[in-house]
């Protein structure tokens, strides 16, 4: 269900890939019985919905909550040195920046001080840390409503040696 995250009031999780306030009425994936889920997550890959899915959860996400933006973070897939994200959909105010959300995604994988972390919007467009998600959102959403950002990391300062005495 959605949960406001711990280390910023602004951005709300999605548990289980819903993207649902809880309500009175209950997410359409709580309607799921429990063999089904357990078919849709074989060998711990989580099965692809088709986009007629997506659009539908996007317009029912932007009726319920018409200031906020679906956004879906992954991590770039030759990433070696940073952790996945616990969640992967976000439910972000239109009017942070990007390096307001950068900064969140840093908290949220514990990123270590000599580690940059690059957004790359559409797994291919570094956009500047500036611009509004409202912005970025009206520019490169996806044809199934979400905003797909993409995390990357280099090691920019060393990695730290252990000294002996």
């Amino acid at each position: 269900m959605y949960s406001k995250s711990t280390s910023n009031s602004l951005i709300g999780d999605c548990d289980n890939n819903n993207c649902y306030q809880n309500m009175n009425k209950p997410a359409p994936e709580a309607k799921k019985g429990k063999k089904e889920k357990e078919q849709s997550c074989r060998n711990g890959k989580k099965a692809v919905k088709t986009i007629e899915i997506r659009k539908e959860e996007v317009l029912a996400i932007r009726s319920r909550f018409p200031t906020k933006i679906p956004v879906i973070v992954q991590r770039y897939f030759k990433e070696t040195h940073l952790p996945q994200l616990d969640k992967s959909k976000f439910l972000v105010p239109q009017e942070i920046t990007m390096s307001q959300f950068q900064t969140i995604i840093r908290n949220r994988i514990h990123l270590n001080s000599n580690q940059a972390l690059y957004l790359l919007v559409n797994n291919r467009s570094m956009l500047s840390l500036s611009l509004t998600l409202a912005e970025v959102y009206s520019e490169h959403a996806n044809g199934d409503g979400f905003l797909y950002v993409t995390y990357a990391s280099q090691e920019v300062f060393g990695k730290k040696r252990h000294m002996r005495l």
